[in-house]
């Protein structure tokens, strides 16, 4: 059955290289009872370790039935010994912290057995072992005999055709050994026992060869006359009725009971484990809060060339079908957890207008009325329809404390855009309230609703592509001069134009009077235009009384129409409101429930210009990735450590027989398992923290930034993490061969 031809081992130390065997040639058979003797350091062991497969040989070539093995890798060798080898131990080399019935198990749960197929046999070989009884029992509480019955029982329960036993009865007293001796010799009728021994004299009476070493080579190979046999009934270990239903592999259930099982059995070990990976989950979850807290500060440096007020906090909205925001849209956006305040004349948040009065000239946003939730330093609230409120910073000259009285119950010009001139009061003062997100320069002037939607025409006629038609002939607008602009008077009756004689050249006859003129506006939001009457055209002379307006250089070239008429043209409602939210932090939630309502969202923190932030990402991002890889590895540097203690346990599954990718597996399990029990904790933590059940300050900072997209990512890097530790552990366990990683522990 084993054949070795020439087989030599080498061990190799400090540069020095020693032999285990030399040049040993021996030839073994199914039904022989095999004890190998010699003295310390003969190579006996080292023979027995080649031959089981637990050690790899360096010259000559070894033989299973008939088949060379010189060629084998650790894996072949690892399915060797699963298909042919029982091995007991003289050190036992059982699983301390399993009981003796997951023991015996063990070995069936990794050559695939059913488990009603493991529970006959088990519950048959230890009553076989005398050892059913303590099936229950911790290994970690047995004598010395009783462990070696458990590891002959293991090796039984295998049922291979090669039992392999290493100093059996070394650790035992002269009872227990006369009884192991009976047990091998019982099984040695149809399967190869090959032992190894001091005491030769304990096997003599039933081996039918003896093998003597003596460095490194065998000196003596003596066959034995026909042992003494033991009843019938004592000697046969076939199970009864015990077809075997193995699958040869270990299932999945097998391999995530053996992963649970790992996890659990030694506390001390699985509390150490799921004290690191909460380091990790805290050590991750700070850097990404660090990196989050950055940018976010960073962000507020950015501009915005579009827009004047670029506050973070603002989101610009428009209705996907372009339609005009109604009241409606206005109530239903308020309904919003985190929408803190809604603009309806959102164009006019970005459009500074001038107030004037003797010296005074102050820039100021339009705001309605009702948003102003300040405090007044001076002056009344707005009772008239032009008076308003105006706000400042308290650190501008204007005010001070000696010149807020002066700015008090004046009347001003606001001149809006290039047409539009109204008259204000200013009956109120308040200081103008800054946070962290509010990067508008200038003050804020609250007016009524009427004043508003003046200043909205203007804006819309500012920001509108207007052409007037005249015979024909397309003329636009052109920004900064007042040729073809369209000014509103009420001197025009509706219907009617009044423009510049130049609009006679037009015409053959020289003579625009009561010609037809048409003038349409286009623009981002809306189209519109109307067709009137030219009533007169305006001269130097007559432009004041035409028109109302005194100068006439200025504004030659303008045409003048009736404020309802300019209203048809501008005078139209809010194309595009603007949401201020509470919580930066709530920010994408909230643009999700906008869009769900059918609202077009622009974040004014997405749409900022920031160098700063760039350059800083630039350097965060590969510094924070950093910062993982070296979690890892100290995660992994620490977990090895821990999981040093359970090389041995790794060991034996190597010896039965389980494959690399089987052990790994069940390290997955047990990683994952501790894992989701850290994150679970973790998650727990963090619904304490939000439910104001748990009051520590570093912990709320730490969360307050996570989104539930951050929540799956810190998930998947833990799984990652985990996965990758039990792989590179997994790999540094097979390193060596299977004995080799087994003495390094030892």
């Amino acid at each position: 059955m084993i054949q070795l031809k020439n087989v030599s081992k080498f061990y190799y130390s400090k540069g020095m290289i020693a032999s285990g065997i030399s040049k040993v040639n021996l030839t073994l058979d199914k039904g022989e009872f095999v004890v190998i003797t010699g003295e310390s350091g003969s190579g006996k062991t080292t023979l027995l370790n080649v031959i089981s497969g637990l050690d790899s040989y360096e010259e000559g070539e070894m033989y299973i039935d008939g088949k060379e093995t010189s060629h084998y890798l650790a894996s072949d060798f690892e399915e060797y010994r699963k298909q042919y080898i029982g091995n007991i131990f003289q050190h036992f080399n059982l699983v301390n912290s399993y009981t003796v019935y997951q023991n015996v198990e063990l070995i069936l749960r990794i050559n695939g057995y059913s488990k009603a197929d493991r529970k006959r046999r088990i519950a048959e070989i230890l009553q076989r072992v005398g050892l059913a009884a303590y099936a229950k029992t911790k290994v970690s509480k047995l004598s010395g005999g009783q462990k070696q019955r458990v590891s002959i029982a293991r090796a039984l329960a295998k049922d291979t055709d090669i039992i392999v036993a290493d100093e059996p009865t070394g650790n035992l007293d002269s009872e227990s050994a006369a009884g192991i001796v009976e047990l091998l010799s019982a099984i040695s009728r149809d399967k190869l026992v090959i032992v190894v021994t001091h005491n030769f004299e304990q096997f003599e009476a039933y081996a039918t060869r003896k093998i003597k070493m003596h460095d490194g080579k065998v000196v003596e190979d003596e066959r034995i006359g026909s042992p003494v046999r033991i009843a019938e009934e004592n000697r046969s270990l076939t199970f009864a009725g015990a077809e075997r239903k193995a699958t040869g592999k270990i299932s999945v259930p097998s391999k995530i009971r053996l992963g649970l099982r790992n996890t659990f059995n030694i506390i001390p070990k699985f509390i150490l484990l799921l004290i690191v990976f909460l380091f990790v989950v805290v050590a991750v979850t700070s850097e990404y809060t660090s990196f989050q807290h950055s940018k976010e500060e960073n962000s507020n440096l950015g501009y915005n060339s579009y827009f004047q007020n670029f506050s973070p906090d603002r989101i610009v909205l428009k209705k996907s079908d372009g339609s005009q925001f109604t009241e409606d849209d206005m109530k239903a956006i308020r309904q919003i957890d985190n929408v803190k305040s809604v603009a309806a004349c959102d164009v006019l948040l970005d459009s500074l207008v001038n107030l004037e009065e003797g010296d005074l000239s102050y820039e100021a946003f339009p705001r309605p009325i009702n948003e102003f939730t300040g405090k007044l330093v001076a002056g009344r609230m707005p009772e008239a329809d032009n008076e308003v409120i105006l706000t400042g910073d308290k650190e501008d000259y204007y005010f001070s404390d000696d010149m807020i009285q002066d700015i008090l119950d004046k009347d001003y010009k606001v001149y809006v855009g290039e047409s539009k001139e109204l008259t204000v009061k200013v009956v109120g003062v308040a200081y103008k309230t800054y946070n962290q997100n509010s990067y508008t320069y200038g003050g804020d002037l609250f007016l009524n609703s009427a004043l508003l939607q003046e200043m909205l025409e203007d804006t819309y006629s500012t920001n509108s592509k207007v052409t007037t038609t005249i015979n024909g002939k397309a003329q636009e607008a052109a920004e900064g001069s007042a040729m073809y602009r369209i000014v509103p008077s009420d001197k025009v009756v509706q219907g009617t134009a009044v423009g510049s004689e130049e609009l006679n050249n037009f015409y053959e006859k020289g003579k625009a009077k009561d010609q037809t003129i048409s003038v349409s506006v286009k623009n981002i939001y809306y189209t519109e235009s109307v067709s009137l009457k030219i009533a007169d055209v305006y001269t130097k002379k007559n432009f004041e009384k035409l028109t109302g307006v005194k100068d006439y250089e200025s504004n030659n070239g303008s045409i003048y129409i009736n404020p309802a008429d300019y209203s048809t043209l501008f005078g139209k409602g809010n194309y595009q409101a603007t949401v201020y939210v509470k919580d930066l932090k709530e920010l994408e939630g909230t643009k999700d429930a906008l869009q769900t309502m059918g609202f077009t969202t622009l974040s004014l923190k997405d749409a900022m210009v920031n160098y700063v932030d760039d350059i800083v990402s630039i350097i965060q991002v590969p510094i924070a990735v950093l910062i993982i890889i070296a979690l890892f590895f100290i995660a992994y540097f620490v977990i090895r450590l821990i999981l040093r203690s359970r090389v041995s346990y790794f060991s034996i599954l190597r010896m039965l027989g389980l494959a690399r990718k089987n052990i790994r597996r069940i390290l997955d399990v047990e990683m994952f398992t501790v894992i989701n029990i850290a994150y679970m904790i973790f998650l727990a933590v963090v619904v304490l923290v939000n439910m104001g059940v748990i009051h520590v300050e570093y912990v709320r900072t730490l969360v307050e930034y996570l989104q539930v997209t951050d929540y799956v990512i810190l998930y998947a890097i833990l799984i990652v993490m985990g996965y990758l530790i039990s792989g590179k552990f997994a790999r540094s366990l097979f390193k060596k061969t299977a004995m080799g990683s087994f003495r390094e522990e030892e």
